[in-house]
C-alpha cells in the first residue's frame, strides 16, 4: 500500500454490522430480551409524545395535563346529569298574568320529546303555566258543553229539533263575538256594575265551554278570569263593594264554573275565599240580605234576614261551588239553611215563592223558587212541583208584550222547565227558542226585551216605583245579551236532573 492510496476506514457499515451482529448473537438470551424491551418501551414513549404536542386527547384530562406515570388513570367520569324535567301537577298555577300568551312547554336540554297536555295561557307573568292536568277530562252535570258534537246531539235530544241546531248555535256565536267585541280593555264586561256584568258575560262563554283553552275565545275568558282575580286580591276575596250581595255572589258563581271545567289550582285562592264571604254573610234563617247585613235589622219587613232575588245568585254560586269541589267550612250547612228558607216563602195556597216572607211573590220569583230548590236538591218536592205547575200556565215568552224585568224572568223559567222536563219544557221550549231567534239583533247582542233600545226608555204614564233595573248603557246590553243568550246555552250547560 503506497502514500498515494487513500486508507480504507476500518468502521465500515458492513464491518460494523457483522461486528455487531457478531456480538450480538454471543450476548446471553436474557440480555437479548431486555434490550428487545427497552427498544419498545422507547419507541411507544416516542410516539405518545407526538400525540399529545398534536392536542390529540386520547383521556379525560386536559390537553395541557400530564398524566403521572403509575397505574392507568381511572375510568372516565359519568356524563353530566339531565335536569329532570317537572311533571305537570294536578291544576296548580301559582298566579294570573295580565295578558295571556299561548306557548309551547320547553323540551330538556337533551332534546328528548315529552308528550305533554296542550298549554294554555300562561299565567303570573311568566313565573308559571296553568296547564290542565293530564288526561282530566270534563264530565259530570258539564259533560254536554265541551264539543261541537256534544253540544249539538244535546240540542237534538232535548228539543232544540235538528233542523233548529244550526241556528241555535248561529245564534249563540254571534252572542258570544259580541261579547268578544264589547270587553273592556281591563278585562272586564260593563260600567257601573263590572264585577256582575263580567260574570254574566263569563258564564255565557263558559256556558259554551268556553275557557282558556278556546282557540277562539281563550284570550277573551283568560281576561276576564284575571280581572276578577286582581280584584278579588286587591279586596279581601270580595269582588264588589256596591250591591256586592248580587255582584259578588254573579262573580263568585263564573269563577267557580271556570275552575270547575278547568281545575286550575290557582283560582282557589281566590274562589276559597269569595265562597267562604257568601257562608259566613248568611242570615241565621237562611237568606242572604242587601250588603250581606246578616245582623237581622229589618225583623218585621224581612223576618228571614233576607230576599229570594239576592238568595237565588248566591245559591247558584255556591252550588257551582259544591260542583268544582271547593272546600269551605260550613258551606253544606249553609246549603241546608237556604233550603229551608226557600220553602219558608213558599205559600202552598198559591204556590208562589215570597219575596221576603210567605205570600205574594212574582214570576221571576216562581223561577228563582224553582230552580234554587232543584240546585240544592229538592227539585221533587212539593213546593218546587207545585210552583213548575203554576209557572207553567203564568209565564209566557212574547217579546211584544215583554219588558226589561223578562230577561231576569226568563232566565229562571227557563232553566227550571228545562230540569223539569216533560210537557213543561216542550211547550216552554218552543215559545222561547223560536222568540230569541227572531229577536236577536244583526251583530249578535239582545236590546232590552219588548223595544229596540239597548237601555230601558221610561214609558209614559209610569207606575210611581218605575226605574230601569239596569241603567248604566255599558252594563244593560251586556247583561241582556248574556242573560237570553244562556238560555239557548240551556240544552247544554247542565245535564238535565231527570238524566
Amino acid at each position: 500500500m503506497d502514500a498515494t492510496t487513500p486508507t480504507q476506514s476500518l468502521f465500515t457499515p458492513q464491518t460494523l454490522s457483522h461486528v455487531f451482529m457478531t456480538r450480538f448473537r454471543s450476548l446471553p438470551f436474557y440480555l437479548v430480551a431486555v434490550l428487545l424491551h427497552v427498544l419498545f418501551l422507547l419507541i411507544f414513549g416516542t410516539y405518545a409524545v407526538s400525540e399529545k404536542g398534536a392536542s390529540v386527547i386520547t383521556q379525560f384530562t386536559a390537553p395541557d395535563q400530564k398524566v403521572a406515570p403509575g397505574p392507568p388513570p381511572p375510568p372516565p367520569p359519568p356524563p353530566p346529569e339531565q335536569k329532570k324535567t317537572t311533571p305537570v301537577q294536578t291544576a296548580t298555577a301559582k298566579s294570573m298574568a295580565p295578558r295571556p300568551t299561548m306557548i309551547s312547554t320547553p323540551l330538556p336540554s337533551a332534546a328528548v320529546v315529552i308528550p305533554v297536555p296542550a298549554p294554555v295561557p300562561q299565567m303570573d307573568m311568566g313565573k308559571s303555566l296553568a296547564l290542565l292536568p293530564k288526561n282530566f277530562q270534563v264530565s259530570g252535570m258539564y259533560a254536554a258543553r265541551v264539543s261541537n258534537q256534544t253540544r249539538a246531539g244535546a240540542i237534538t235530544r232535548y228539543g232544540g229539533g235538528a233542523t233548529k241546531a244550526d241556528q241555535l248555535e248561529g245564534a249563540v256565536y254571534r252572542a258570544l263575538n259580541w261579547l268578544q267585541k264589547n270587553q273592556n280593555p281591563d278585562g272586564s264586561w260593563g260600567g257601573s256594575r263590572k264585577a256582575a256584568m263580567t260574570g254574566l258575560a263569563l258564564l255565557t262563554m263558559l256556558a259554551h265551554g268556553e275557557t282558556q283553552t278556546s282557540k277562539q275565545y281563550g284570550e277573551t275568558v283568560q281576561k276576564g278570569v284575571q280581572w276578577l282575580m286582581d280584584t278579588g286580591r286587591k279586596n279581601k276575596n270580595v269582588f264588589a263593594v256596591q250591591n256586592q250581595e248580587y255582584q259578588h255572589a254573579i262573580a263568585t258563581y263564573a269563577l267557580a264554573e271556570d275552575y270547575a271545567l278547568t281545575q286550575i289550582g290557582d283560582l282557589l285562592t281566590v274562589l276559597e275565599g269569595a265562597v267562604e264571604k257568601i257562608v259566613v254573610s248568611q242570615s241565621p234563617p237562611g237568606a242572604w240580605e242587601y250588603g250581606y247585613n246578616n245582623k237581622m235589622t229589618r225583623p218585621d219587613e224581612r223576618p228571614l234576614g233576607g230576599d229570594l232575588s239576592i238568595s237565588g245568585w248566591n245559591i247558584q254560586a255556591l252550588k257551582a261551588a259544591k260542583n268544582a269541589g271547593v272546600k269551605v267550612k260550613g258551606l253544606d250547612e249553609c246549603m241546608r239553611k237556604a233550603l229551608d228558607f226557600c220553602k219558608a216563602v213558599y205559600d202552598d195556597k198559591t204556590h208562589h215563592f215570597g219575596y221576603a216572607k210567605k205570600g205574594g211573590g212574582s214570576e221571576g220569583l216562581l223561577g228563582v223558587g224553582i230552580l234554587s230548590m232543584m240546585f240544592l236538591g229538592a227539585g221533587d218536592s212539593k213546593e218546587a212541583r207545585g210552583a213548575i205547575r203554576e209557572a207553567s200556565n203564568k209565564v209566557k215568552c212574547d217579546w211584544s208584550k215583554a219588558r226589561e224585568a223578562n230577561s231576569y224572568v226568563w232566565y229562571y223559567i227557563t232553566q227550571a222547565m228545562f230540569q223539569g222536563g216533560g210537557s213543561y219544557w216542550v211547550s216552554w221550549n218552543r215559545e222561547f227558542r223560536d222568540t230569541l231567534l227572531r229577536n236577536q239583533m244583526p251583530d249578535g247582542h239582545w236590546t232590552v226585551p219588548g223595544s229596540k233600545d239597548d237601555v230601558p226608555v221610561r214609558p209614559p204614564n209610569p207606575p210611581e216605583n218605575w226605574h230601569a233595573q239596569i241603567g248604566d248603557p255599558k252594563d244593560s246590553p251586556v247583561y241582556h245579551t248574556s242573560m237570553l243568550c244562556m238560555m239557548l246555552e240551556v240544552y247544554y250547560r247542565f245535564l238535565p236532573t231527570f238524566k
